[in-house]
């Protein structure tokens, strides 16, 4: 597992996501005027892409802005507020939680937009023209596909929002439209999946840090599986654009038919996708890595180095855990049984070796925990207070091939109806799940709000294809908060449209009031 510590080796050239949006101060932004010249710059410059793109998924609070599912829930108080404002439907644009997510996206969009904008301007070594313009493809590749998967989260957080493509600072951009932000994303990975090789371990002219985390770097199926999901979205609220269901099975099928030539497949074991030892998987169409034995928390920024999301933020304060979310009620006991509820709930656990077992029903909170990010070396649910790091090397999947799958099965029925590979690829889903494959001869709406209902349980806890994205494209949010069971935190206001979309943060509309 140690292959990975070196793309995090150059965090130091990250710029910080400690700051806002709009504020100029660019420590570490590479600056174009002295620096691009080599393949070598050229590979730094992609690996502070990296440590701009962990720091988006590296923690909880990038993803509070998603705490409206009907999956998860959090404490009533204390410095659980960020959460609990999205949980309850009352999100304030100075929330300290969601600003994570804004600031990390812009980062990594900067540091795309570093590479796109001077890529001509790689010029050595001139003696080999083919080494410079395969290095050059793939570092393009590399720089769309990361600004396509930051937009694509920013959109559905925000809904409108700037959209940035140059290195200039502006205090008087407005807000694009979804549908312009979402142009430019399709434009982005239809870019990407063309620059981007099939695999990066048969790529010519590979340099030394690219042949040192070959698993890590986004290919050409990573790029079509991202636009097939963004088509999915496209295809819900608020774009509503039903004519890119097509597009989005298209797409999909597109890695499904060639998933032996990419190497993607399904973990036989729901329960093995989150263990430690599987950090590196089939599965992971495209995911980050971390090591935070590399650099420390106060060293330069190297934050990005740690996945904090594991072992503490899912973790029950019973056991030493910060409480950050857990499941909500409903959600839980409407779960089908079987092996992927197992693998996805921690509902019982013991403190020490000598301690009794602790049910979720006595845990202080009174429900169950998400167990898909506490494993790492040394986890023991019969020692659960055991303590070993406050954060780790855990990788984060940010696309699962397992949504390739559903993402196909949804999107063909939409756009035609399901056919048998529509109805296989649910059904392999399915049956790792341990429960009952899709009946025959399902109408189009039928099908599809099975396979929604599939998305619902095979990514619950707040995932990055996190349960909240299908409840807003397929507007269900009201439906779905309407079965919140009464021991939940109260809501302060009712769930509507205008609630679905995060504000932009107040920072940024102080220094630009067009926001």
């Amino acid at each position: 597992m140690k292959k990975y510590i070196s793309i995090l080796l150059l965090i130091s050239l990250a710029t910080s996501c400690s700051k806002d949006f709009l504020d100029e101060t660019t420590k570490g932004l590479i600056r174009p005027d002295d620096y691009f010249l080599t393949t070598n710059d050229l590979e730094k410059c992609v690996n502070a892409l990296f440590s701009n793109a962990n720091l988006m998924y590296n923690q909880t609070a990038t993803f509070s802005f998603c705490m409206g599912g009907d999956d998860v829930t959090t404490l009533p108080g204390g410095n659980k507020e960020g959460y609990k404002q999205f949980d309850v439907f009352n999100a304030q644009d100075n929330n300290d939680r969601y600003r994570n997510m804004y600031t990390c996206a812009y980062g990594t969009i900067k540091q795309a937009n570093v590479i796109i904008t001077n890529i001509d301007k790689f010029v050595e070594p001139a003696s080999n023209p083919t080494l410079l313009a395969d290095q050059k493809k793939r570092a393009l590749g590399q720089a769309y596909f990361m600004r396509a998967l930051s937009y694509f989260n920013l959109v559905r957080m925000c809904n409108e929002i700037p959209l940035i493509t140059g290195l200039s600072v502006s205090y008087d951009v407005t807000k694009s439209p979804a549908a312009d932000v979402y142009a430019l994303i399709v434009e982005d990975l239809t870019q990407a999946e063309i620059l981007l090789p099939l695999k990066f371990s048969t790529a010519p002219n590979l340099s030394s840090l690219e042949q040192s985390t070959l698993f890590a770097r986004p290919t050409s199926g990573s790029a079509k599986a991202l636009l097939a999901s963004v088509y999915l979205t496209m295809a819900g609220y608020p774009v509503k654009d039903n004519t890119k269901y097509a597009l989005a099975a298209a797409k999909a099928k597109e890695v499904i038919d060639n998933e032996a030539a990419y190497g993607y497949s399904l973990m036989a074991s729901y329960a093995d996708l989150w263990k430690f030892v599987n950090n590196i998987n089939s599965e992971t169409v495209f995911g980050l890595f971390y090591n935070h034995v590399v650099g420390d928390w106060s060293d330069n920024g190297t934050w990005a180095n740690g996945n904090m999301n594991c072992p503490l933020s899912y973790k029950p304060g019973d056991f030493g855990g910060w409480d950050d979310l857990f499941a909500e009620l409903t959600f839980f006991k409407e779960f089908p049984s079987g092996p992927r509820k197992n693998a996805t709930f921690l509902t019982q656990a013991k403190k020490s070796p000598t301690d009794p077992v602790l049910t979720w029903q006595n845990y202080s909170t009174k429900h169950p925990y998400y167990k898909k990010w506490l494993d790492i070396p040394g986890w023991d649910e019969n020692n659960a207070s055991a303590y070993f790091d406050w954060w780790s090397s855990r990788s984060v999947m940010v696309i699962r091939y397992a949504e390739v799958l559903l993402v196909y099965a949804e999107a063909k029925a939409m756009s035609g109806g399901a056919d048998a590979l529509a109805y296989t690829c649910v059904n392999r889903v399915k049956t790792r799940a341990g429960v009952p494959n899709l009946a025959g001869g399902l109408s189009a709406t039928a099908f599809r709000d099975s396979v929604i209902v599939e998305r619902k349980w095979e990514f619950a806890g707040n995932e990055p294809n996190a349960r909240w994205f299908d409840m807003v494209r397929t507007e269900t949010v009201e439906s779905a908060t309407a079965k919140r069971d009464p021991l939940e935190i109260p809501l302060v206001n009712q769930p509507t449209k205008a609630r679905y979309f995060a504000p932009i943060p107040s920072v940024d509309r102080v220094l630009n009031p067009n926001l």
